[in-house]
């Protein structure tokens, strides 16, 4: 199950031993009431499938060979958060002597975002255990009873790797009733906490020769700390239901967890942060419970209607943006609409007729002009906002937990991401304005030797001279850190600068710039948004044709 915005998942019914003290008494049907999450970072394989010989006509299986140390790392494509969802009574009945089957079989959520190997790079550290093997730890008694604190094991020469270590990821998970938006965290982790690394783990899946194919997913075990709060799923956070979690509830109130109950949101988060280099983060992995379906699986009607009251409601709806296809301004927010993946209602205001004059949209936006953003808060109170910077700062706060990150979270990395929108938005936007334009047009028409074309004059040279400031600037950035992602401030997915930047180039062609050639690097990172998911599909001349028929 991805999770691009919240998921749902159903729990689970299957067989419950009778007697937790007395398997011999058996099993009985029945949903499950141990319900819990478990904290992974999962590893998608990539590259050719390891084999002993090429296939042939007469054998197209490869034959698996196992993988070396070195071929394990080139081997990892990219990192995902995992939620190894687990039914803890049905796994404690199957678990001997099978081990868990239909306890985890049920769902499995993964972050939207897959994090490349070379993006974690400049995040490489030790493990919490420093090097592999050595003496015996301090246990105590409840250290015993989970398996916590025992003696490093030594790898065995094939899994002794001279460049082991991790990742430093900091990871989270927080947990959602459903009557309520707040959220509580329950478990501050970190991957470093893992023993064995994401390339042991590959080449001992490999070790019997098991072909490893591209897109074969492999997680990694729960991650858990040495702490309390760095427990990584309620069987350890509640201590096998001997604790109490306390969660934030509704109106101030506060709710108890040892499992989950059905209407629950798991959230998770993760991300690498450091200074110098900056953040990259991993998106959510977030997932809501919904009620079981029992035997004989008729969908009754008040299953449905438990279903529906699990998802909070909304507190911001109704949204409406006023805009013109050709505007840049109201490109960046429907760029940023698009990104954090909220549906809304498009009203053209055409400039070229003056409808920004009429009285109506002046009312709404008294600088009569576009773009302004409407809708309703939680109060069904009707606001709206203008000035595109504002609207996606407001958008980006307000649904912080849905779609991408558009202001970066790390100080450097947003103070030059909002450089660069503010070069667009106050150096170089105004100057190209249409209204800029036939003012200026209008002030030459009353000289006594009238240039025409002066406003387009003047536009085409602030637009260029914008353009080659930011290309000089954005050019030295990249220059300066090899490991840079192909967006505008090095970072692997798109930011404010990148919105701001696209709608320009657009802009910058139109008025006859040759963008391509003074502008080499920012050509590059066009290119890099025109893939992404936040630029697809509100493009100008698609935008022209929607308001063409309202």
């Amino acid at each position: 199950v991805g999770s691009g915005k919240m998921s749902t998942i159903r729990r689970p019914c299957g067989q419950l031993q009778i007697d937790a003290s007395d398997p011999t008494k058996g099993s009985t049907y029945g949903s499950c009431k141990l319900m819990d999450f478990e904290l992974e970072v999962a590893f998608f394989v990539g590259g050719p499938t390891n084999r002993d010989e090429p296939p042939t006509a007469d054998n197209k299986e490869p034959i698996g060979k196992p993988l070396t140390l070195d071929e394990a790392a080139n081997r990892i494509f990219g990192y995902v958060l995992m939620n190894d969802w687990s039914a803890r009574d049905i796994q404690k009945w199957e678990y001997v002597p099978l081990g868990p089957f239909t306890a985890k079989n049920f769902a499995t959520t993964i972050s939207t975002w897959v994090v490349t190997s070379m993006a974690l790079d400049p995040f490489r550290c030790e493990t919490s255990a420093g090097k592999q093997g050595g003496d015996d730890l301090k246990m105590n008694d409840d250290a015993e009873e989970l398996n916590v604190g025992k003696g490093d094991p030594t790898p065995l020469d094939y899994l002794k790797d001279p460049n082991y270590g991790s990742y430093d990821v900091n990871l989270t998970v927080s947990l959602q009733p459903s009557n309520t938006q707040k959220t509580t965290k329950v478990c501050q982790s970190n991957l470093k906490h893992m023993y064995w690394s994401s390339v042991q783990q590959l080449v001992h899946h490999s070790v019997t020769g098991c072909p490893m194919r591209a897109g074969d997913l492999l997680a990694s075990g729960t991650i858990s700390g040495k702490e309390q709060h760095n427990f990584g799923s309620m069987l350890e956070l509640s201590w096998k239901g001997s604790r109490e979690i306390i969660l934030d509830g509704a109106e101030g109130s506060k709710e108890v967890r040892k499992f989950l109950k059905d209407g629950d949101a798991v959230i998770m988060e993760g991300c690498c942060r450091k200074e110098g280099i900056g953040r990259v983060g991993f998106g959510q992995c977030s997932a809501r419970i919904l009620p079981a379906i029992p035997f004989p699986y008729e969908v009754e009607e008040k299953i449905v209607q438990a279903a529906t009251a699990t998802q909070p409601t909304p507190k911001f709806t109704n949204f409406k943006l006023y805009g013109f296809w050709r505007s840049s301004c109201t490109w960046r927010v429907r760029i940023a609409l698009a990104a954090k993946e909220i549906p809304y209602e498009i009203v053209p205001i055409d400039l070229f007729s003056k409808e920004q004059m009429i009285d109506d949209y002046t009312a709404k936006n008294h600088m009569q002009q576009v773009p302004t953003l409407e809708f309703n808060d939680e109060t069904d109170t009707i606001v709206r906002i203008t000035q595109s910077l504002a609207i996606i700062e407001f958008l980006d706060s307000a649904f912080a937990d849905r779609g991408g990150m558009i202001l970066p979270l790390e100080p450097i990395a947003r103070a030059k991401a909002k450089e660069i929108a503010e070069i667009v938005n106050s150096g170089i936007q105004p100057l190209q304005n249409l209204s800029t334009i036939q003012t200026l047009d209008s002030m030459a028409a009353q000289q006594s030797n009238p240039d025409e074309g002066v406003g387009k004059k003047f536009a085409k040279e602030a637009i260029e001279k914008g353009l080659s400031i930011l290309e000089d600037k954005i050019s030295r950035l990249h220059a300066a850190d090899r490991k840079a992602g192909p967006f505008a401030v090095g970072s692997f997915g798109p930011t404010i600068a990148d919105i701001c930047l696209v709608p320009q180039f657009y802009n910058g062609r139109r008025f006859g710039i040759e963008v391509e050639r003074i502008c080499p690097t920012i050509v590059q990172i066009e290119n890099a948004c025109k893939n992404h998911p936040w630029f697809r599909a509100i493009l100008p001349d698609m935008q022209r044709s929607i308001d063409s028929k309202k």
